[in-house]
């Protein structure tokens, strides 16, 4: 009676082995697709770039896009906090657009803590979800 239970346990523990969870996407090297700030779905407007961001992998620095302007900074990071840091933008004036791009900017300037969760980049600001991304090829 103890035989079959044991060779199942065995079998049990030895197959959970072989199954571990797919890793989430690093956040670095990645093209990072704005789809919704605010809980809002992201617009992309005609002839504008997507807004998107792309950590770089040799430092802690990033471009992108707010949908309007090009965009660039850095951030810093432990286990419970991130913040960016010099972010900057072109100053073009786009038709279309620029509430979404300026709440982007605000977002990224209140933005104190980041998770990724398998193929989507978080932003939260004090405890709430502000923004989310997925993780896509690059155009």
């Amino acid at each position: 009676m103890l035989k079959p239970f044991i060779s199942m346990l065995f079998v049990l523990v030895f197959s959970g082995a072989c199954f571990s969870p797919v890793p989430p996407t690093p956040l670095q090297n990645t093209h990072w697709s704005l789809v919704r700030l605010m809980g809002n779905y992201v617009s992309r407007s005609n002839n504008q770039p997507e807004p998107h961001l792309f950590f770089h992998i040799n430092d802690k620095s990033l471009h992108g896009s707010d949908g309007c302007n090009q965009l660039h900074a850095e951030y810093t990071q432990n286990e419970k906090y991130f913040r960016f840091i010099k972010i900057g933008s072109s100053q073009i004036r786009c038709q279309e657009g620029m509430e979404q791009a300026r709440t982007f900017l605000d977002i990224m300037t209140k933005t104190d803590r980041i998770e990724i969760k398998e193929e989507d980049l978080i932003f939260y600001h004090a405890g709430k979800a502000v923004a989310r991304f997925e993780a896509r090829k690059a155009p």
